[in-house]
């Protein structure tokens, strides 16, 4: 099978957010097939790719220009889908998906058309939700989607008006550890690491640390917009809780496998998420989790995480104190959490991938 698969999301500032994390770990997989099997990577001019893999080499002029979207990914996608000569062209980030038969498009998520106001609401992003409309328009046109949860094919299936036998669900494996490597902070704490956008609702985690005990901590760490920044903060300063946070922003691997590897607890709070990536993250560090009571979450952690309704803090507070109080829990948690962690492998995303680009291929 002849499988051209789009790897530019690794050139840029994708590479380090949960694309990035799922692109790096699918090629992990399929290096694993004998070399003739692997697919060819479209990868940009500058860009370093694994050793083992034939590569197609593109370039586009990247725009930085705030509100614009860049049209470089949509031209190239297109052009490469035209010229291309293997059977199943595979876009892995939504700027790039062409027309045309025997495309597989991955879908994250779905987030933005599910929060419009916050994501594509206002004057100045016209182009932003045209550019989204184009995503969509495309993604429907697909002959097949692969997204990471049940939740987010749902989720394209009601939302897109797409025929559930175009939908593959391919888990995500769990990504590298990396080695501690950095100080953790006196006493116990818990641990918020992501973004600070709206439906990573970090509100929550300021407002579960308002509830417990006062010797408790909370160490965000994330890529972090200055404004999303500004409003958190002024947030823990009302409820009197910022001397009690540390604002780390990002982080290094290592440095922030060492927090996970001391924190009381990572705290989940996400009102939606395509798939559970920062429930593998901290199962696999042994990091007990406490995550909202969504279905991508439940679907990552099954019965190894706790969860908590989004509105309910003291549902919060009390599964914090369960593990503060319980260091036999806390434990059980630890172990179970790598165990199932493990169960999650890149080799098996690349196998049943490889199932949806022969049946993609078979047109």
């Amino acid at each position: 099978m002849a499988v051209l698969l789009d790897a530019t999301p690794l050139a840029e500032g994708h590479a380090r957010r949960g694309i990035g994390i799922a692109v790096t770990g699918l090629l992990s997989g399929l290096a694993q097939l004998p070399e003739a099997e692997r697919p060819v990577l479209l990868a940009r001019e500058e860009q370093h790719v694994p050793d083992g893999f034939r590569v197609r080499r593109v370039s586009w002029r990247s725009r930085s220009l705030p509100r614009l979207p860049d049209t470089g990914p949509r031209r190239v996608g297109a052009r490469a889908a035209r010229d291309r000569q293997e059977r199943v062209f595979h876009a892995t980030r939504h700027e790039l998906i062409p027309e045309g038969p025997g495309v597989v498009a991955t879908c994250h998520d779905l987030i933005p058309a599910l929060f419009p106001t916050q994501y594509l609401g206002g004057a100045t992003r016209i182009a932003e939700r045209a550019a989204y409309r184009h995503f969509l328009d495309r993604l429907v046109g697909a002959e097949m989607i692969v997204v990471p949860s049940h939740e987010t094919a749902a989720d394209v299936v009601a939302r897109l008006d797409v025929p559930e036998e175009r939908v593959r669900v391919i888990p995500h494996g769990t990504p590298p550890s990396a080695l501690p490597a950095g100080e953790r902070p006196p006493g116990p704490y818990l641990l918020y690491a992501g973004a600070l956008d709206p439906h990573k609702n970090p509100e929550l985690a300021v407002d579960v640390l308002s509830a417990v005990a006062p010797e408790v901590r909370l160490v965000l760490t994330g890529p972090w917009a200055p404004r999303r920044l500004a409003a958190l903060r002024r947030r823990a300063q009302a409820m009197g809780v910022d001397g009690r946070i540390e604002w780390r922003g990002w982080q290094p691997d290592g440095a922030l496998a060492a927090l996970r590897a001391g924190a009381t607890a990572a705290l989940i709070t996400s009102r939606k998420e395509g798939f559970g990536l920062p429930v593998l993250e901290a199962m696999q560090a042994g990091t007990p989790v406490i995550a909202s009571d969504i279905p991508s979450l439940r679907e990552t952690g099954g019965e190894v995480a706790q969860y908590c309704d989004l509105g309910l803090v003291g549902e919060w507070a009390r599964a914090v104190e369960l593990l503060l109080d319980d260091p036999d829990a806390a434990s059980r948690a630890a172990a179970a959490g790598r165990r199932r962690a493990a169960e999650f492998t890149w080799a098996r995303t690349a196998d049943a991938l490889r199932a949806v680009w022969r049946e993609a291929g078979d047109y």
